[in-house]
């Protein structure tokens, strides 16, 4: 499970176990568990919440998603060079 990075107390991550899936990340406080919110990347290096099963408030979220739209082009190379398979999520 590599983490991005953490800010505020939150963690940014994948797991390596969901190579099958195009590229996203998850977001926890504390643990991470397989029910964390869930962000896809599209082709156009925008960002699509999945799902938040992790509650992040959102003043919070919001923060996250600025943050990482600011590290986009690097958490991509960071999930390819980890996975070596760059598949995006199309809309």
């Amino acid at each position: 499970m590599p983490t991005y990075l953490r800010i505020r107390g939150y963690r940014v991550y994948f797991w390596t176990n969901e190579s099958d899936e195009p590229i996203h990340f998850h977001i926890c406080k504390g643990n991470p568990s397989h029910d964390d919110t869930k962000v896809w990347i599209t082709k156009d290096r925008t960002m699509v919440v999945a799902h938040n099963k992790g509650h992040i408030p959102k003043t919070d979220m919001a923060r996250i998603m600025i943050v990482m739209a600011d590290n986009i082009e690097d958490y991509i190379a960071f999930w390819n060079d980890t996975l070596e398979d760059l598949r995006f999520y199309e809309k």
